[in-house]
């Protein structure tokens, strides 16, 4: 006698049809697919020139080669991309860029409760980072100290934004005095209130943007870096102090790197929760062998973008240490950030 599945079997071969293994359907899933890459940021500032760098590249390393489209969504200070992430249709087709910002925030409970940082499906990070507080030549401050004996105006774009949370923290902890006026669109806007005259300086735009995109004020003297906050200084500015080396106490010193550690997952990428295992591998192996492609490297290098890639794993593994603060330093760090 001859068993039934044996039978089923060779009545599929007999036909001419061949069981694809799943890692083969997923190969040809992307073929003649379109994939929304979505920015959690107004055209022209750092989150869309990585995003854009990234998707120029990123296609030719995913089996089928299927179109990227870069979709800008901003508002909350990026929190809008990273909840139409979080629910976005967990097909392969959805990515986007999110803001470390944004999951410390939904990790302090102060905003973005609707999401939750480690159920993100994680691409990769093109970049560590430190945010750069610099102030117009005009305003008057040329040492760390002025920021402690006299009001100055710095922009942000809302409060969900490390353009606010960094400043406000700043302020907190250290004892500055910035005040910061929200409203402004982006990047590009606050440097136009600067030179306006509207704003006195800026907490809140990554080096590697203002390096890719506003090098000559800098370089020409019109605005002042004063300090760096990240984990380690960017390769532009070795000289320029990290915040968290003003702190008086360990204590402080502690509440800064926590809320700086952000900037080391500064470029991240995910997709929805739940998105397919085998989909999944394909987009987390075709980016890191974006990041290594010559093209996008020299691109990178001209446009002055710092590239410091690391895959899923490791982003992982700072989301998860994010998410483990203690519960007595979490509420310091969230009442210094502010809502």
């Amino acid at each position: 006698m001859v068993h039934k599945g044996r039978m089923a079997a060779a009545a599929v071969l007999g036909s001419g049809l061949v069981m694809a293994a799943p890692g083969a359907i997923a190969q040809d899933f992307y073929a003649g697919k379109t994939i929304s890459m979505l920015v959690s940021s107004d055209p022209g500032g750092g989150f869309d020139t990585y995003s854009r760098l990234l998707a120029r590249h990123y296609p030719k390393y995913i089996p089928g080669n299927p179109t990227i489209v870069v979709q800008n969504q901003p508002g909350g200070g990026g929190l809008r991309a990273a909840q139409q992430i979080f629910t976005a249709p967990a097909d392969g087709t959805r990515i986007g860029n999110l803001r470390a910002s944004n999951l410390l925030d939904a990790i302090l409970g102060i905003r973005g409760a609707e999401i939750n940082p480690t159920a993100y499906e994680w691409i990769g990070n093109m970049a560590s980072d430190t945010d750069l507080c610099s102030y117009w030549h005009t305003a008057g401050v040329k040492t760390f100290e002025d920021l402690r004996n006299k009001e100055i105006l710095v922009g942000g774009s809302g409060k969900g934004a490390q353009n606010y949370s960094f400043p406000s923290a700043i302020n907190s902890v250290l004892g500055t005095k910035m005040k910061i006026i929200i409203g402004y669109k982006g990047m590009g806007d606050r440097i136009l209130a600067l030179e306006r005259g509207e704003l006195q300086g800026n907490c809140g735009i990554n080096s590697s943007s203002m390096m890719a995109l506003h090098p000559q004020l800098i370089s020409e003297g019109k605005l002042i870096p004063i300090m760096q906050s990240g984990l380690r200084p960017y390769s532009a500015f070795p000289n320029v102090p990290l915040t968290q080396s003003f702190a008086k106490t360990e204590r402080e010193k502690k509440i800064l790197v926590t809320i700086f550690s952000q900037m080391d997952i500064a470029r991240i990428f995910a997709a929805p929760p739940k998105t397919p295992a085998d989909r999944m591998k394909i987009l987390r192996d075709g980016f890191m062998k974006a990041m290594a492609d010559p093209e996008l490297i020299a691109e990178a290098k001209k446009q002055r973008m710092d590239l410091d890639p690391m895959d899923h794993l490791e982003v992982a593994k700072i989301v998860a240490e994010m998410a483990n603060i203690p519960d007595d330093l979490k509420k310091e760090v969230r009442d210094a950030i502010g809502e």
